[in-house]
């Protein structure tokens, strides 16, 4: 698992979870973004693996997650249905961008770094709020998975680079098998947590990479050696992937120029020896080769993801014309080196906040002029497509869509991107085409799959939409447009309350959006649930305080319906307010004065 949204853990793999399962142990799993939903493969040994985000898919964020709070509600709820002895993974996600902790956290917090340290603060409550009902014999291991370089050697956030500020992370142990107040000044690994986890659960740990941290060793002597990677500036930019070989002395980084840095002499790593210390650096270089070959790896070949597709998969897309497969290059020394591309990260950086706040009308000429530089970006491809698409400029963000797919074509994204263009522009077959292939990818592609299942509605095939959104849902899919869908699709077939169930579930993934909630207030009032289409409007006004038209609709509904003369002419009364035809309006002054009004 190397790159987000391009990788899936292959079957063949075993999991943690797979093995203590296999020896009696009750398994569930809690994840809070979007990154880690089931169809990545991870859920493999888990009896329960909750990755419905709920209200997080709603939340305009570039990646949808659960805040703190809510996930520790969701391990609870999983906790007290698990059977002893357990294994439960409890995933938080908070201190990522965007960092947005509640109020209280963020006034509280001090320094540059105000709104991260806030999420870490939040977090941490959260945490301890799960802590304290544990049961008492429970051993836990808290693990970050990386660090945040908030501007060190010019990264803002996390996955360009290999510095100590991404690398280093926290590692917790404690409960009756761990010895108390102790703290090791040793160099463990995220590696090291699966045989530590085994062996604190009595099983053999053998055949791993890693080595179990307890007992503690004594004395000074505990070096390990750490290995280090990310594939990210090759997957998303075709720039070099920078790998690292280190103790807890020496660093090596393996770049189109290596590096080699002293970490107790230069633990900011800004002073590379590898000019003056050529014969260290090979040796390094040496070792990390070697680490490789035994993994089956070469320096210089990409990594290409791992059973990714099922034959199911294949099929589909063969069907489609397409056979599927990781567009990419050699890694070679000739790639960009990412630390000298951090000006173009910090640019696509400040670019993609100012897309998530609305304004890609500003963003855009920087994305274009990221693509111009570097044309092989891309996230700035998909950005810059998805602000001219914003903008009418229909087939040219078809074109940077369909570049953007070129780049990796296994991912399902810019494909259902660029299906919604060729919907767009009335290209009705190449768009079904294209929607059908990123569902071959991915079923739980939200955006294609509510898209097909529209167009399938649209010409009379409800049984083939309500498939494809059945599908859908079935391998993962939770995103509030799924369910709308599915609703408007059984409310066409007839299947009103199966369609109300619907439509009151998208609402509450996307409390924000009136359209759920109006649907869901028809559906209640066909079915002649008067009370609950009342208060169905009654919510939805909340939202949409200025619309006349529910107001009306409320109001004749509380008068014809519910006989609440009372509650009707308040409801007359708000709709005057906000009429501007001269006809209706006198229409609503006399009905209000006949009410008493």
């Amino acid at each position: 698992m190397r790159d987000n949204g391009t990788f899936v853990l292959a079957p063949k793999i075993e999991t943690l979870a797979e093995r203590l399962a296999a020896h009696g142990y009750d398994t569930a799993a809690v994840v809070s973004a979007v990154v880690l939903a089931r169809h990545q493969g991870l859920d493999q040994g888990f009896r329960v693996y909750d990755d419905d985000l709920g209200t997080g898919y709603a939340q305009g964020s570039v990646v949808s997650e659960r805040t703190a709070d809510v996930t520790t509600a969701a391990a609870l709820k999983a906790m007290g249905g698990l059977k002893p002895p357990f294994f439960l993974w409890v995933h938080y996600y908070d201190p990522h961008e965007e960092y947005r902790p509640p109020t209280r956290f963020a006034d509280a917090a001090k320094g540059p770094h105000r709104l991260y340290d806030g999420e870490i603060a939040f977090m941490d409550e959260q945490l301890g709020e799960l802590l304290k009902k544990l049961p008492k014999e429970t051993d836990v291991l808290a693990v970050g998975d990386h660090g945040e370089m908030l501007g060190e050697h010019g990264e803002a956030t996390h996955g360009l680079l290999l510095y100590r500020a991404a690398r280093r992370v926290p590692l917790i142990l404690a409960g009756p098998d761990v010895p108390a107040g102790k703290t090791s000044d040793c160099l463990v690994r995220t590696v090291d947590v699966t045989p530590t986890l085994l062996a604190l659960a009595g099983q053999k740990a053998g055949g791993l990479d890693g080595q179990s941290l307890l007992p503690l060793p004594p004395g000074a002597s505990c070096s390990r050696e750490t290995y280090t990677e990310s594939f990210l500036p090759f997957f998303a930019y075709k720039w070099y992937p920078l790998r690292s070989l280190g103790d807890d002395r020496f660093l090596y980084m393996k770049a189109p120029k290596s590096s080699l840095y002293d970490l107790k002499a230069d633990p900011g790593e800004s002073r590379d020896l590898a000019p003056t210390q050529g014969k260290a650096a090979q040796g390094w270089e040496g070792r990390l080769v070697a680490l490789l070959h035994a993994l089956g790896e070469k320096l210089e070949a990409p990594v290409k993801p791992d059973n990714v597709l099922s034959a199911e998969q294949r099929r589909q897309l063969a069907s489609l014309g397409y056979l599927g497969g990781v567009a990419e290059g050699p890694v070679t020394g000739s790639l960009p080196d990412p630390r000298a591309m951090t000006g173009i990260a910090r640019d696509l950086h400040a670019a993609t906040q100012t897309v998530q706040e609305g304004h890609c009308d500003q963003a855009l000429p920087r994305l274009q002029a990221i693509v111009k530089e570097d044309p092989h970006n891309f996230p700035a491809l998909s950005l810059a497509g998805f602000c001219l698409r914003q903008a009418g400029r229909t087939e040219s963000a078809l074109n940077l869509f369909q570049r953007a797919e070129k780049e990796n074509d296994l991912n399902a994204v810019p494909i259902a991107d660029a299906a919604g263009c060729l919907l767009d522009l009335g290209r009705k077959a190449e768009a079904e085409k294209e929607f059908r292939r990123a569902l071959a990818l991915d079923p739980a592609q939200a955006a294609a799959a509510s898209a097909l299942a529209r167009m399938l509605r649209q010409r009379g095939d409800r049984k083939g939409a309500e498939g494809v959104l059945d599908t859908a849902l079935r391998v993962g899919a939770h995103e509030p447009e799924i369910y709308l869908e599915r609703g408007v699709a059984r409310a066409e077939s007839g299947n009103l309350d199966s369609a109300l169930a619907d439509f009151r579930e998208a609402a509450r993934r996307a409390p924000a959006n009136p359209v759920p909630l109006e649907n869901a207030a028809r559906t209640a009032y066909d079915l002649k649930r008067y009370r609950d289409a009342s208060l169905l409007y009654e919510q939805l006004l909340r939202i949409a305080p200025n619309r006349g038209d529910l107001w009306k609709t409320e109001g004749a509904i509380y008068l014809y319906e519910l006989e609440d003369r009372n509650e009707a002419l308040r409801c007359f009364r708000r709709a005057l307010l906000l009429e501007s035809d001269p006809g209706e309006k006198a229409k609503l002054e006399g009905l209000v004065k006949e009410l008493g009004g």
